[in-house]
């Protein structure tokens, strides 16, 4: 049975770079896509001069989103993906949830016609990661190019690493480099985290190495109480013990890919956002932990999603137990 792509639409660019995204992504895994495209008709505060719409308004709202869901279906056929449509009244967050039910991925930009000026992420690409029940790719408003801001956050470079790449960028720093891998963000003393196999799920489909990015927490620590350098090194190495041995059990199930890993020593949303500058593809957990929508999605996971600039796959990961933890990535 094929597995099923959903992609929201509302004829933005941004929603047009998700539907590039996911016709590539189909034609990678055999899957169809299902378009969906929702509307609403505007409500209006009734008081002393009413306005009344025509009575075909809604008819015509409808129509519009139809011709569009019909005219973006025809640009998949000829990309040679079996494709349906669903047009729908509603909240377009709702109905991409309730549509995530019957999906095994959900495809979405980042950006829609809605929403303030200077909004980082639209309401579709905050909801959908939180309470979607597939897997949610969002897609930045700038892909498929990816211009780096003017002020980057130096990141050092990685405390332990097997297979860590760096560049000089023009400003002669020194910066890593995951051109051509897919990232996955995990925390490093966490084990069996469903976002590792999920990446070297993707990292397999396209045939790209998977680089694992963890982050420990000691640049976090208050300052009145901070590691020797023998503590920092004893963590350094445990975290790497620990990345080695979930490479191992990767390697025993994905042999055909190749898996890199780096730890880092600082802000996890500043690695992750700054690996975004060069890998092809990110992949993030979703853990937070209260009940909105802002704290379903961890800090790092909003910030990743609101700043990076390729392709971000988010995993739902369920809140653990154990408050236990190093890191946040």
């Amino acid at each position: 049975m094929s597995h099923t792509i959903i992609v929201g639409i509302d004829g933005s660019s941004n929603s047009n770079g998700a539907v590039q995204w996911a016709v590539r992504h189909a034609q990678a895994s055999s899957a169809e896509i299902r378009l969906i495209a929702a509307y609403t008709v505007p409500g209006v505060a009734m008081s002393k001069s009413d306005i009344v719409y025509p009575v075909d308004f809604d008819s015509a709202v409808k129509d519009s989103t139809r011709q569009l869901a019909e005219a973006t279906a025809q640009v998949i056929r000829d990309a040679g993906v079996h494709v349906t449509t669903v047009v729908a009244p509603g909240d377009a967050s709702g109905v991409m949830v309730e549509n995530s039910k019957t999906a095994d991925l959900a495809v979405i930009g980042a950006r829609g016609r809605g929403g303030f000026h200077g909004r980082l992420l639209g309401s579709v690409a905050l909801a959908m990661p939180a309470h979607a029940q597939c897997p949610t790719v969002v897609i930045p408003s700038t892909w498929p190019d990816r211009p780096e801001p003017e002020h980057i956050a130096p990141i050092d470079l990685p405390v332990r690493s097997n297979g860590a790449r760096q560049f000089t960028d023009a400003d002669r720093r020194s910066r890593p480099d995951f051109s051509g891998e897919i990232v996955a963000g995990a925390d490093p003393f966490e084990s069996g985290s469903p976002v590792l196999r999920e990446a070297a799920i993707q990292a397999r489909l396209y045939e790209q190495p998977l680089h694992l990015v963890g982050i420990t927490s000691t640049h976090i620590l208050s300052p009145e109480w901070m590691p020797s350098e023998t503590h920092l090194q004893k963590m350094y190495d445990e975290a790497a013990a620990r990345r080695e041995m979930e490479v191992a059990t990767l390697a025993d199930e994905f042999p055909d890919v190749e898996i890199r890993w780096s730890i880092y020593d600082a802000p996890a949303a500043e690695v992750l956002v700054n690996a975004s500058y060069t890998a092809d593809l990110m992949i993030i957990g979703s853990r937070g932990r209260g009940g909105f929508v802002a704290t379903l999605l961890g800090s790092t996971s909003q910030a990743v999603l609101a700043h990076a600039v390729c392709p971000v796959r988010v995993v739902r990961v369920p809140r653990r137990k154990n408050a236990h933890h190093r890191t946040s990535a």
